[in-house]
Order: C-alpha cells, then structure tokens, then sequence
C-alpha cells in the first residue's frame, strides 16, 4: 500500500468514557433512547400499514385475487414522509406465478390508496402437468449462456406475464460471449419448451477512476492494521477480485494513480458512503438493499467492462489501460441496480424491464452526484463522460438521449430495444420532472418547468416501491403518479401535474385506472385533491 498521497483517511476516533452526573443521561444514552424510540415508532408505523393493506384488500378482493389464488405478504417497506409499500406473492395450484406480485401504498396518514399489480385476468389453467420435461427445460436453459458453469433444478410455475401459461423456471450461471459472466433465468413454456423470457442479471457500466483526491472514506482497524471496509454502512467493503477488502498499516490509502487499484477502492467506497447516505437522507432508504445492509465491490477486473452481479459490484479498465472504472455516477449506477434489484418485483423481465433498469442506475448516479456536490465532479445528467470509454465522451445524456443514438421518447418498438438504449425514455423523462425543458425537449412540443432533482428522486424512488415483475414504462407512469398523489396530493395538485405532463413529454399515454388529482386529472399549477384508485397495471461504450 502507497502512502505517497492520502486520497482517504479515516483515522479513528478514541477517548475516555465520561461518567454520568447523578440525575442526568448522557448524551450517548440519550442519543440510544432517542434511537430506540425512534426504531418502536418505526416498528409501530410499519405495522399500522400491514393491518391497512390488510383492510383495503378485504374491501376490494378484485385487488387481491386472479383466480383461485392465494397471496402470502413479502415485504413492508417504508418510503418517505412516512408512507409504506407492502408487497405479496401470489401462488396459484400452490406454483408461484411470475407476474402475480402486487403492492398496496400505505400513504403518511396510515390510510391504503391503492395497489400496483401485473396480472389483470384471471388465472386459469387447464392442467398443471407439464408436456416437457425438466430435464428438457435444463437443456433449453444452458443454451441462453455461452459457457455454463451452473444450472438449478427446474421449478414449475405460471408465467402471468400476458396470457397465463404453464411454465418452468431454470437459473444459469456462466458466461456471456462477450467473456462477461452471467446469470439468468430462464422460463421456458412446459407444454411448447419455446423460451418465453431468458432475464440477464449481471449488469454493465464503465466508469473512472482517481477523481477524487483529499477525501474521507470508511475504513476499520486500529493501531497498524487498516481495511477498507466500512463499519458504519453495514456490507460495504472493497478490494480485488477474491472478493477481500484491501489491508494496510498506516490507514492512509491510494497513491493518485489511474492504475493503482487501491486508488480505485478510494474512489469506489466515495462513491458507495455518498450514494448511500444520499439513500438515506434524501429518500429514507436503509443501505442499497433497504434493510440496513449495502453491496461489497471488486477492483481490477480485467476487462473494459464494470457491472453488478447481483451480489457484488465489480470494475474493469478504461480502453486505454490509464484508468479505472471507477467514477462515482458509474459505482452509484452500479448500485442502483441493487436497488431495483431489492424492491418489489426485483429484477427479473424483458427488454423493456431491463431499459427501466438501466435508466435507474443512471437516475441513481445523477442523485448521487447531485448529493454529493464535490466541484472535481460537478452534478450533471451525462453517464460515463469522464470515462470518456472510447474517446466519444458519454455514453448516455439523460437531457437528450438522441446525442448519442438513444431515444428520447417512447414508441412500441421500445420493449425490442436493446437494453441500454431502452433507458433513453425513462431517463429523459427524469430530466424533465427534475429540470424541465431547460436543455431539454419534449417529445410533444411543450415546455415544462421542473421540481428539482430531490423532489424527482423522491417521486421515482417512491414510483420503485410500487414496482411489480416485468415492469413497463406504462407501470412506471402508474406508479410515479400514485406516489406524487401520496407524497403531495392532498394539497396540491401541481407537483401530480408535472409528473404527468412529464410522462406526456416522453410519448408514454395515458393508462386505464391510473390516478387523478382534483378529480379530473388536475390542471398545471391547479389545486385540489387525488381520487383513490386501484392502479393496474458487456460494455460496449454503454453504461449499465
């Protein structure tokens, strides 16, 4: 480990206890009751939403039920200004079905306003025999990987994405072609063995690296021995790639070089502690994950290529061999797979789910960015740009998809894009709630004012917890106007308008059951109130 330049330091803090004056709390004590009090308020608000999500699908069974279904609660996740998303799974003939999952919002006054849901039908099966074998599924499933390392037992279940079909369900690990690793899962028709969804884990994205010199970083240890693993965010450490956090004497890390990897981690576990306490501050968002914990990343892979795995962060090299991968817009984008990964619906469906992912890490990456407001990054809405990957600068511009060949508006050939372009929509539309058409156009000629980026992050982040399997850009308009009426719409119904005419600005329509505001759908700048509804509803130079 260099000591030449101390790019992080975290030296730890040591003094003696202070003993308490009779009669008096310590402000340590007083800082853990206040913490405790703090987590049974918590614990408390959390299970008010379970018991209102309970009431409101004993009012509205149609909610709830596809068929003779039954559903199991998952999840009660908090959001923010003390809103709640519970989420169930939906089995039918005791086969889980994919596409069945569901969440009911919980808004701050404890009150359900509604439940995101994929399947819209009925679930109906002539039989829950399959016609192919399992052993037929396992073959289909290993050739949708290049290079097989594992293959899981087939599972069966129904396939509720469209018309409800007998399915099996095969996870694969291995490698793309590309040399990337992968990891899918595969669904296969039981009775045709035709591939119904092969869905791709591992994700993508460049970055760079020694950006950031003279900053703090979490570390541990004591005396002369150092690790970079981060005790105070919980999951959070960094090192090669066997997967262990660095080590050193002196708790002084980095050298300042673009090839040093030790460098790299400085700038990775930045990037992750902004990212993170952006998380929490900003949306109220316990670690990556949700539930306290966050992601360990890797350094020096050996590849143009950085990515998530789904249970680490891993990052290559610049094209050049003078940088890593390793800027804080590239590791939050990274992480933020994580975070669609852990919220309802996970991460599993097709081009157009895995658009809506890629969108979200690079939704992730300007909130971080924005956040962290350090003038040797200045927050933007470009992906990738001091990576500059191949010497064509970024690799995406939320503000104007076009500038590098994405599309700045939705159209049904979306759902067949490949997946980093297929952010274009999404991402462009954040641009537009956040900033308005300052730097940007709409798709359908208007100009718009924006909220700002937390106000967006908020909004979208809320929009996340309302997610469900296969998510659509059609669902993600639902979901964000039924968090922007559980966040504002009470009072006022132009913060609703503005998510609204921003999904109008990116081409993507009106949906059937979709929240009003006002009892009309409002009017910009207009007041009033939302009306309840039950809502249906490898890197090449690009970043994932």
């Amino acid at each position: 480990m260099s000591a030449t330049l101390a790019l992080g330091t975290a030296a730890p803090s040591q003094s003696a206890p202070t003993a308490d004056k009779p009669g008096t709390a310590s402000p340590a004590r007083a800082e853990a009751q206040a913490q405790d009090d703090s987590k049974a308020g918590t614990r408390a608000r959390k299970q008010d939403a379970i018991d209102a999500a309970a009431r409101y699908l004993a009012r509205q069974p149609q909610s709830r039920t596809a068929g003779d279904d039954t559903i199991r609660r998952s999840a009660a996740v908090p959001g923010t200004k003390d809103t709640f998303y519970v989420s169930y799974r939906r089995t039918v003939a005791d086969l889980p079905v994919f596409g069945g999952d569901f969440v009911v919002a919980v808004d701050g006054a404890g009150e359900a306003t509604g439940a995101s849901k994929g399947v819209t039908r009925s679930i109906s099966l002539t039989s829950t025999t399959p016609t192919k074998s399992r052993k037929s599924a396992r073959r289909t499933a290993k050739r949708q990987v290049a290079t097989v390392r594992t293959v899981s037992r087939p599972a069966l279940v129904v396939y509720a994405v469209g018309k409800p079909t007998l399915a099996w369900r095969t996870k694969v690990t291995g490698t793309q072609k590309s040399g990337t690793p992968s990891i899918r899962t595969v669904f296969t028709n039981a009775r045709t063995g035709t591939v119904l969804l092969a869905s791709e884990a591992v994700h993508e994205g460049p970055g760079n690296g020694y950006y950031y010199p003279g900053v703090t970083i979490g570390t541990s240890g004591s005396g002369s021995s150092y690790s970079m693993t981060d005790t105070t965010r919980s999951g959070v450490k960094c090192g090669g790639q066997n997967g262990s956090a660095y080590t050193g004497s002196d708790n002084v890390w980095g050298n300042g070089s673009g090839t040093n990897l030790e460098t790299a981690c400085v700038d990775v576990l930045y990037g992750l502690d902004k990212e993170i306490d952006m998380l929490s501050a900003w949306l109220g968002r316990s670690g990556v994950k949700g539930n306290g914990t966050s992601y360990p990343a890797r350094v020096g892979l050996s590849d143009v290529n950085a990515y998530f795995n789904g249970s680490f962060l891993n990052f290559g090299h610049s094209s050049d061999n003078a940088r890593q991968l390793t800027a804080m817009d590239i590791v939050a984008h990274e992480a933020g797979h994580g975070v669609f990964q852990t919220t309802p619906g996970g991460s599993t469906g097709g081009n157009e789910t895995g658009g809506l992912n890629e969108a979200t890490g690079d939704i992730f990456g300007a909130l971080t960015e924005a956040y962290a407001n350090n003038p040797d990054d200045p927050a933007d809405y470009l992906v990738g740009e001091e990576a500059d990957l191949v010497g064509q600068g970024p690799i995406r511009n939320m503000a104007d998809p076009s500038a590098v060949g994405d599309p700045n508006c939705y159209s049904s050939s979306i759902p067949n894009t490949e997946v980093h372009a297929a952010a274009g929509p999404l991402n462009h539309w954040f641009y537009l709630l956040a900033e308005g058409t300052s730097g940007s156009t709409t798709c359908n000629g208007t100009t718009l004012s924006g909220l700002g980026i937390q106000t967006a992050g908020k909004i979208f982040y809320n929009g996340l917890l309302l997610k469900t399997s296969s998510w659509t850009h059609g669902k993600a308009r639902v979901a964000t106007l039924t968090a922007a009426k559980n966040l504002y719409g009470s009072t006022d119904c132009s913060t609703f308008d503005k998510v609204k005419a921003a999904w109008a600005g990116v081409s993507v329509p009106t949906q059937s059951g979709e929240p009003t505001c006002g009892g009309g759908g409002g009017t910009p700048g207009g007041g009033g109130t939302c009306s309840e509804t039950t809502t249906t509803g490898s890197l090449s130079n690009r970043t994932s």
